[in-house]
C-alpha cells in the first residue's frame, strides 16, 4: 500500500503529556521538542557538495571543487584537503592519512576520469594507474568501503559493482559490466550484515533498479517497485533492525521491514521531481529519521529537512528559508547528549549544520 503523510507530531507530544503510554515517549530524553531547530553555515556558498563522509570527529565534504574537511568538535568551518578545482564525485577514506578520490570534468566529458591517490591526509595527491572500466575509460560514480572488510573496495560505473582488493588499482566486476548503456549507480554495505550489498540507479531508458546482493550473490532484483523515471540515489539501513531498509528514490522515499519481500511509500514527491539523496538516524532514539530531498532545478530551491518520530510512519517538515539553494545532496546525522547533530551537503549551497533539540 503506498501513502504519503505529513502529520502533525503535536498529537503525539500531548498524549506523553496527559499520560497516555506511548512507547515512543518512555524517555523525555529522547522525544524532540518540534521546532527546536539551530542552524548555520560550515561554508562553502555556492559550491555543489556530491557527497559527505564521517570519519570520527572529521566532516568531508566532496565537491565539484575538492576535497574539504572541518572538525565537528571544534565547530569549524570547511577547510581544503585538496584536489582545489576537480570535480570529485565520490571519495574513500581507507585512514586517516589514506584517501581515494574519483574525479570527472564536468565541462568537457571527452577528458578521461581519473583517480587520486593521498597517503598523506590530502597534502599531496597521485594520479591511481588502475583498470576501472576494463579497456573502456568509465568514471567511478561511488565508492562503498566498510572498515569490518578493510581489504575490499567497491565501486560503481554506469550499470555495474566492480570490486578492489588492492586499493583501487585492479577491479572485478561482481554484479553488471563495463561499458553498459545505463545512467550511473550508487552501492552501499549494510554495517549490520556486512556480507548483504544493496545498490541500485537508473538504466538505459530511465528506468529505475534496485537490487540486493548476499555473499556477492544476486538475492533480488526489482525495476518495478517505483513509477519511472526514477534512480536510486540513497540506501540506508535502520541499524536497530537489520532487515529494515530505506531507500531514497527519484520520487519517493520507500522501506522495507522485511528484507524486501514487502515495500510501502513513505513519502510521495514524484509530482514535484523530488530526488531522497539524504537519509539518516539517530544512534540513541530508534525512532527518529531523518530525510533530505534535492529538487530537479538548477534554480534556488528550499531547504527542508524531513523527520518522523515512528520510523518514518508520518513526517513533519522543517523549512530554513535563509538558506537559497536548499537542495539536499547527502545527509549525516550524529547523535550527541540533548541533541541530533544533521550536517547536509547542498547542491550550489555548500556545507550547513542542523541541530535538533531534545
Amino acid at each position: 500500500m503506498k501513502y504519503h503523510k505529513i502529520s502533525s507530531a503535536y498529537r503525539l507530544i500531548g498524549a506523553c503529556l496527559f499520560g497516555i503510554t506511548l512507547l515512543s515517549c518512555e524517555s523525555d530524553d529522547q522525544v524532540p521538542e518540534l521546532n527546536n531547530f539551530e542552524i548555520k553555515s560550515l561554508g562553502l556558498s555556492g559550491v555543489r557538495v556530491n557527497e559527505l563522509r564521517l570519519m570520527g570527529n572529521d566532516l568531508y565534504a566532496i565537491t565539484q571543487d575538492g576535497i574539504y574537511k572541518s572538525n565537528i568538535t571544534s565547530s569549524g568551518t570547511m577547510e581544503l584537503v585538496g584536489l582545489k578545482g576537480k570535480n570529485i564525485l565520490t571519495a574513500a577514506l581507507l585512514s586517516d592519512t589514506e584517501f581515494l578520490a574519483s574525479f570527472r570534468d564536468i565541462n568537457d566529458m571527452d577528458i578521461a576520469p581519473l583517480l587520486y591517490h593521498s597517503t598523506d591526509g590530502g597534502a599531496t595527491w597521485k594520479e591511481l594507474e588502475n583498470d576501472f572500466g576494463g579497456e573502456v575509460e568509465e568514471p567511478l560514480f561511488h565508492f562503498e568501503w566498510n572498515p569490518s572488510q578493510p581489504s575490499v573496495l567497491y565501486g560503481t560505473g554506469y550499470q555495474v559493482i566492480a570490486k578492489s582488493t588492492d586499493k583501487g588499482v585492479s577491479w572485478e566486476p561482481i554484479w553488471g559490466d563495463f561499458d553498459m548503456f545505463a545512467n550511473r549507480m550508487k552501492v552501499f554495505v549494510n554495517p549490520a550484515q556486512p556480507t548483504d550489498i544493496w545498490a541500485g540507479g537508473q538504466g538505459g531508458m530511465e528506468n529505475g533498479y534496485l537490487i540486493h546482493l548476499s555473499d556477492e550473490e544476486e538475492i533480488n532484483y526489482w525495476n518495478d517497485l517505483v513509477p519511472n523515471p526514477t534512480t536510486v540515489k540513497k540506501v540506508a539501513f535502520d541499524t536497530q533492525t537489520p532487515q529494515g531498509i530505506y531507500v531514497g528514490w527519484e520520487g519517493e522515499l520507500a522501506r522495507t521491514t522485511d528484507d524486501g519481500q514487502t515495500w510501502e511509500t513513505l513519502i510521495d514527491r514524484h509530482e514535484e521531481a523530488h530526488f531522497f539523496f539524504g537519509v539518516g538516524f539517530s544512534s540513541t532514539n530508534p525512532n527518529l529519521v531523518f530525510a533530505g530531498k534535492w529538487e530537479k532545478t538548477d534554480g534556488p530551491q528550499p531547504l527542508e529537512l524531513f523527520y518522523s518520530l515512528d520510523k518514518g510512519d508520518t513526517w513533519e517538515v522543517k523549512s530554513f528559508p535563509g538558506v537559497t539553494y536548499g537542495g539536499i545532496h547527502d545527509l549525516i546525522v550524529k547523535t550527541e547528549s540533548g541533541k541530533e547533530r544533521v550536517f547536509v551537503g547542498l547542491d550550489k549551497g555548500g556545507v550547513y549544520e542542523i541541530v535538533m533539540n531534545r
